[in-house]
């Protein structure tokens, strides 16, 4: 089991919910798993022809399970479509996005182990001009490609 440390800011509560430029997210469930950790699950809405930030976190991992709609994944220099009933897992550490680039909503259900909260966001591009993180490093750049890629399908 991996140590976390304690964070400094409060944890999510059952019924947050916060709106973004890309869609929204609902906080389901918070607590624990089998080995300490926290827990957050979040059902998030990611509008037609949106896309999230370009990220990474170093004291949490996420899975991402379509309920709804089709989904768009950047994982490193990886693109991966998801349909409903899918998932995939995001690493602790791994650089990673989400984008709807379909007509019709997609909702996604995504479980967070470890530390859950805002500020292990570490951002690289974002498409709604939040502050991001510069960096040089090869598996950075290959993301980035990927992102921008993604991006440039979006009909705006």
């Amino acid at each position: 089991m991996t140590a976390y440390p304690t964070s400094t800011l409060p944890a999510y509560a059952i019924g947050d919910r916060d709106t973004r430029p890309w869609g929204s997210y609902e906080v389901t469930h918070v607590g624990t798993n089998a080995g300490g950790e926290e827990v957050c699950e979040k059902k998030i809405t990611v509008l037609p022809q949106q896309i999230l930030s370009l990220q990474s976190h170093e004291l949490r991992r996420e899975l991402w399970r379509v309920v709804e709609g089709e989904l768009t994944v950047v994982l490193g220099n990886r693109r991966i479509t998801l349909k409903a009933g899918e998932e995939i897992s995001v690493p602790l550490g791994s650089i990673h996005a989400m984008a709807n680039l379909s007509q019709a909503p997609c909702v996604v259900f995504e479980r967070q182990e470890g530390v859950c909260r805002e500020e292990d966001i570490k951002r690289y591009l974002d498409a709604y001009g939040r502050g991001v993180e510069t960096s040089t490093a090869q598996n950075v750049t290959e993301s980035l490609s990927t992102y921008r890629a993604v991006m440039g399908e979006l009909k705006q």
